[in-house]
């Protein structure tokens, strides 16, 4: 007779029981490390922002310093002075040369602008009454130099002596011609 042990159930059927809670607790563990990264990290980040328009501002006024001070010795210097002064010959060119081409350009809107006016003044009712008037104006002003000398004309001609009218030479009719009219008496008669 031989016993044989048998291993106790008892200890795997304790062992299921513990699983879920160790789950449970590697979970809570997870989440936990993830609340407490989040919250440093949230710290460290204001800490960032609030820091970085500090040193954003500080840097700013650093750069302002340096640009006076480069400047400074570089218009001291004499290739500086022979730079500053290339740098406002071209300016002044530059402005020269702007002007002309605003100028030019204004010349070419000119321009344009009167093409379009002849080309459209054909469909503008106001500016063919102004043409009108004009024209009207003129004729008057023709009628008038007209009239006047016409007038000029009649004074001198009334004022010049006044010629006897030459006597009317016989009138002398060819034979045919002659023919044919006692043709014609004799016929009408």
């Amino acid at each position: 007779m031989t016993t044989a042990k048998k291993p106790a159930k008892s200890i795997k059927a304790v062992q299921p029981a513990a699983d879920p809670d160790i789950a449970r607790k590697i979970w809570l563990a997870g989440v936990g490390a993830y609340g407490r990264m989040y919250s440093e990290t949230q710290g460290a980040v204001e800490k960032l922002a609030s820091g970085a328009n500090e040193a954003f501002d500080q840097l700013v006024a650093k750069g302002e310093e340096v640009e006076d001070a480069v400047r400074s010795s570089f218009v001291k210097s004499q290739p500086g002075e022979k730079i500053v002064a290339m740098v406002e010959t071209a300016a002044g060119k530059m402005a020269a040369f702007r002007a002309e081409q605003r100028a030019a350009l204004e010349t070419r809107i000119g321009k344009v602008r009167e093409t379009v006016a002849d080309t459209l003044a054909p469909l503008n009712v106001m500016a063919l009454g102004q043409a009108i008037e004009k024209l009207s104006a003129h004729v008057e002003a023709l009628t008038g130099e007209v009239a006047a000398l016409k007038a000029e004309k009649a004074a001198t001609a009334a004022t010049a002596p006044v010629a006897a009218p030459a006597e009317e030479a016989p009138v002398v009719e060819a034979p045919a011609k002659a023919s044919r009219a006692k043709a014609k008496e004799t016929l009408e008669a």
